[in-house]
């Protein structure tokens, strides 16, 4: 069957505007409800536009408690290679470790650096660019998670709702056939062959023994074929109490996935376990990937987890919290896709009565804190 057909009829890659469809009459009715068109970018004050996009990593670092996460830097355009060495020195940062953009999404743009020359290679990558970069300590385990997780603005009660297990692109060789050869012959691996061609050519070109397991892709983004799986027969009371203990340390956020890495599901189920990001309002429940799940189950899912969001959001809005209007909203977008929606603006206005969109930047749109100038180490 060619490649497209069976991407239509497998609801793990279908397009995101059809998997979010079934929650449109959902937004609508809060949306008139609450009287705001944005107002689920309330749900998390403590971050920049709740967690919507465009919010930076180094921000919602500083809300975690330091030991929960990796030693990070973050890393800017003008820093040379010596201050930066500096920084790892002085954090006990060692290589290999984690680059990633302060503002990405998706895990576009992560890759493992192994080397102090590889890392002066990007660096001068990052200064064309001109965009911010964090180098965060690598953590070793091979267990990935993702943990979905609410909080009551008014009880302070925590819930974990669902866990996402992640099983990384990899093969197992036959001593014939090459490493892309045998992910060809997979749908999932057949999606990552040309991307993998550009950037690790000796891996693919290698040929594993026979019933060896190659690792192909270390990093668990649902785009670099890592299989989406429904985890949460793994949530225990100990896990339960662990997140309750983190979501009280973590001020401003009520909705949103901790992505951890634990040693194993033994160590998980025990609340063990480090955070590689915490993402907000626009978290997906990504066990709704698992393959062995219907589209229906999807949908289920999914209004499951996004019907939690008009009672949090209603409940902050009583406490004093405001969303971001609509019109800072198309500001945004602009500015974090570098698009311009002259007309849309200008129906907005007219009909908010608004004729100014204000001269907010991008670093202080939103309920959420002054975005950082400098991170915690």
């Amino acid at each position: 069957m060619p490649l497209f057909l069976r991407d239509r009829l497998n609801h793990e890659y279908w397009p995101w505007y059809l998997t979010y469809l079934p929650l449109l009459p959902l937004i609508v009715r809060t949306a008139i409800k609450l009287r705001s068109a944005v107002f689920f970018s309330v749900a998390n004050p403590g971050i920049d536009m709740g967690g919507f996009f465009g919010e930076r990593k180094s921000d919602i670092y500083a809300l975690l408690p330091k030991a929960s996460y990796p030693k990070t830097i973050l890393v800017r355009p003008a820093d040379s290679a010596q201050q930066i060495l500096r920084q790892l020195k002085d954090a006990s940062v060692p290589f290999p470790l984690i680059m990633k953009p302060d503002i990405g999404e998706r895990g576009d743009g992560v890759r493992i650096i192994q080397s102090y020359g590889q890392l002066t290679t990007e660096l001068m990558n990052i200064q064309r660019a001109g965009q911010d970069y964090l180098l965060q300590e690598l953590v070793p385990w091979q267990a990935e998670f993702g943990l979905m997780v609410s909080k009551d603005p008014d009880t302070g009660i925590a819930s974990l709702l669902s866990i996402t297990g992640k099983r990384f692109l990899s093969v197992i060789g036959d001593g014939v056939q090459t490493v892309a050869d045998l992910l060809s012959q997979t749908h999932r691996g057949s999606k990552q062959v040309e991307r993998l061609l550009n950037t690790k050519i000796t891996l693919m070109s290698s040929i594993p023994a026979v019933g060896e397991e190659v690792l192909v892709e270390p990093i668990g983004n649902h785009c670099r074929g890592t299989v989406f799986y429904d985890a949460s027969n793994l949530i225990t009371l100990k896990l339960q109490a662990a997140i309750q203990q983190l979501m009280d340390q973590t001020k401003g956020v009520y909705y949103g996935r901790f992505d951890v890495r634990a040693f194993d599901d033994q160590a998980l189920m025990d609340g063990q376990f480090t955070i590689l990001e915490l993402n907000g309002v626009t978290s997906e429940p990504a066990h709704i990937y698992d393959p062995s799940f219907s589209a229906w189950q999807s949908w289920a899912e999914l209004y499951r987890h996004h019907a939690l969001l008009p009672d949090i959001s209603a409940k902050l809005i009583r406490q004093g919290y405001k969303p971001v209007t609509l019109l800072q909203l198309i500001q945004r977008s602009e500015q974090h896709f570098g698009i311009k929606l002259p007309i849309t603006k200008a129906i907005v206005k007219w009909f908010s009565g608004n004729d100014q969109i204000g001269s907010s930047t991008a670093a202080t749109l939103g309920n959420g804190p002054t975005m950082a100038t400098a991170l915690v180490k």
